[in-house]
């Protein structure tokens, strides 16, 4: 399929999703280039995904759990990425929200995660750093850390 070798369980669809707010004139372009990074990494685009970021990119995953870490470039984030999909079963970010200027840029998602018979919906915001018209850093901020540890337990 893709680098990502990325499967259906991250990108698995509810029916029961909130409505995100549709963009308009006034958003940000740097939100309109977060929301097509989100699509590429929803479609298991490497390629449309890195082309948003710069090649340097730094991904920050806090907490005290198996995706935890500091991630520099594309390999090490790919990396993070084929934690995530052995630690679920599926794995669904739904945008809510996005927001920018000129230096950040922020996504707000409802995310649910099941794994055997445990599940996981709370709310994330990942604030990025823009540099050179890239996404250049990345804060993963889950809304609720523990339960976000606690699914994504270590080992």
């Amino acid at each position: 399929m893709s680098e990502m070798g990325y499967t259906a369980a991250l990108a698995a669809e509810h029916d029961d999703v909130p409505p995100m707010r549709p963009f308009t004139a006034r958003d940000h372009p740097n939100a309109i280039m977060l929301y097509e990074a989100h699509n590429a990494f929803k479609a298991g685009d490497a390629e449309a995904l890195f082309s948003k970021m710069a090649d340097d990119v730094v991904w920050h995953m806090p907490g005290d759990n198996c995706l935890a870490g500091t991630y520099v470039g594309r390999e090490e984030i790919l990396r993070n990425f084929a934690m995530l999909q052995e630690a679920v079963d599926a794995y669904w970010a739904h945008p809510l929200d996005y927001f920018g200027s000129d230096d950040h840029v922020v996504l707000v998602a409802e995310v649910r995660a099941r794994k055997g018979d445990r599940t996981l919906n709370t709310k994330e915001a990942m604030t990025w750093r823009i540099e050179d018209g890239k996404l250049k850093e990345c804060w993963h901020m889950c809304l609720e850390p523990e339960k976000w540890d606690a699914f994504f337990v270590k080992g």
